[in-house]
């Protein structure tokens, strides 16, 4: 059974890429904070990025749900933005609409996922923390993480599924409901990075 990650096993992931700017620490450090798919994050367009780091935009995905807008603090804004600004150098000779989050991080062409990240993943856990994890954790476990935090939290199920883009049971109702607005999405997701901050996820962060 898939576990969560505990706080010291996150900072221990993290420590091998103590600086942002690398592929491998940022897609960790953003799959944290968000809750989101690896496919979601490394497959993200640059035009899908707010400029000012405060949002992107998920167009779709495994789910009925899955296209959102997912709202980022403004303590992981500026991360977001050092993407932005270092993938538009990288990528100045390709066409906006081609630009990503994270080209070092191949797509496979058939299925658009970042298949190797998985891989890459695998090795760098079991290296990190050891083989007794293995069948136990992986990268998903980061979404878990989030998912399980907010949670504990108090967060309700409604606005943790609407934020990660889980579906789940409807009744009558959901036909009048058009979801929360960006403001109140940001005020949920701060509630979980205080969360994650307070149970110390976010000391390597």
């Amino acid at each position: 059974m898939e576990e969560i990650f505990t706080p010291e096993q996150v900072d221990k992931l993290l420590s091998g890429f103590s600086k942002w700017g690398s592929r491998q620490g940022d897609l960790m450090r953003l799959a944290l904070v968000t809750g989101c798919r690896v496919d979601e994050i490394g497959s993200l367009l640059l035009d899908d990025v707010a400029q000012d780091g405060s949002s992107f935009s998920i167009r779709h995905g495994k789910t009925e749900n899955a296209a959102r807008i997912v709202p980022i603090v403004e303590n992981a804004q500026r991360l977001l933005v050092e993407r932005v600004t270092s993938g538009l150098q990288a990528q100045q000779q390709l066409a906006a609409g081609e630009r990503r989050l994270f080209p070092d991080w191949p797509l496979k062409p058939t299925t658009g996922k970042v298949n190797a990240v998985s891989q890459w993943f695998t090795r760098y856990r079991r290296l990190t923390l050891g083989a007794e994890t293995d069948g136990r954790l992986a990268f998903h476990s980061f979404r878990h993480t989030w998912r399980t935090v907010a949670r504990r939290a108090g967060v309700a199920e409604d606005r943790i599924r609407e934020l990660g883009g889980w579906e789940g049971e409807k009744d009558t109702a959901d036909m009048y409901d058009h979801g929360l607005q960006r403001e109140q999405l940001t005020q949920v997701q701060q509630e979980i990075w205080n969360a994650l901050e307070a149970q110390g996820y976010l000391g390597k962060f």
